[in-house]
């Protein structure tokens, strides 16, 4: 049976967690294989490669407040809640996590007029799979919880931090490094995010799964394969580009409503 056949068909939540850490150490392996190339790319794929990940951190603040609106009140609920807050930069929007990449992104010399204007276009077709998703009313909370909570906030701190190991060795990084803006990078790959993602697998464990229902754990991991999957498509779409001169497009900091929610 393989790893994506038995988080699917888990039965208890340590089969659960077992199947979950080899999907998400093999989705990071074969990101690790990607973020090689960050470590010799020229300043213009560098720039390009990082200026994609922005697009990840727009859509995550919308999707991640959809996540919060379809949960019942509970520790979850009310911990992603901080968490919202907090990307949002506590209420000081100069402090929003999207600002402070961005910060980073012009120190790094990438022309602000080109921010909103480099998506590439398959990876906004996936983030608006993804919405589309998280809409649907015939997908479960379990299942939302997977695919934005455990796929969103706890992988992709995983994620970033293996991003940011390579990227310090390329030779653009070393010579801007006293002048780059790490804020954004100082809050993912410290405590302050690998907090979060145990906190969020804790409160997953005890408030989702300690009544160790089948129909749960199904949902749960169905969100969270798609998550992998999503993700893995994300990053390879990126680095199969390399450059600006791929299909872009323009993207909004908030919820399209082009996207309409399946029907019931």
């Amino acid at each position: 049976m393989t790893t994506n056949d038995r988080i699917l068909r888990a039965t208890c939540p340590s089969e659960f967690w077992a199947a979950a850490d080899e999907l998400q150490a093999s989705t990071v392996k074969h990101a690790q294989n990607l973020f090689h190339a960050a470590e010799t790319a020229s300043p213009q794929v560098l720039r390009f490669l990082l200026t994609q990940y922005r697009y990840f951190t727009i859509y995550y603040i919308p999707d991640l407040a959809v996540l919060i609106a379809r949960l019942e009140d509970g520790p979850l609920r009310s911990f992603l809640s901080d968490v919202l807050c907090d990307e949002l930069g506590r209420g000081d929007p100069a402090l929003a996590h999207p600002q402070l990449y961005d910060s980073f992104l012009l120190s790094l010399g990438v022309p602000a007029a080109q921010l909103d204007s480099q998506a590439l276009d398959s990876n906004v077709r996936l983030l608006d799979t993804c919405r589309k998703n998280l809409l649907a009313p015939e997908n479960s909370a379990g299942y939302c919880v997977g695919l934005r909570g455990m796929g969103g906030e706890c992988v992709c701190q995983i994620y970033i931090a293996e991003l940011y190991e390579h990227i310090r060795r390329n030779p653009l990084i070393k010579q801007l490094e006293d002048r780059l803006d790490w804020r954004f990078w100082d809050l993912h790959v410290g405590d302050h995010d690998i907090q979060h993602r145990m906190m969020v697998r804790n409160i997953i464990e005890h408030e989702l799964l300690e009544d160790q229902t089948h129909r749960k754990l199904r949902e749960l991991g169905r969100g969270f394969y798609d998550s992998m999957n999503a993700w893995q498509g994300f990053w390879e779409n990126i680095f199969h580009a390399r450059s600006a001169n791929a299909a872009c497009r323009s993207i909004s900091r908030t919820l399209s409503f082009a996207v309409e929610p399946s029907a019931a």
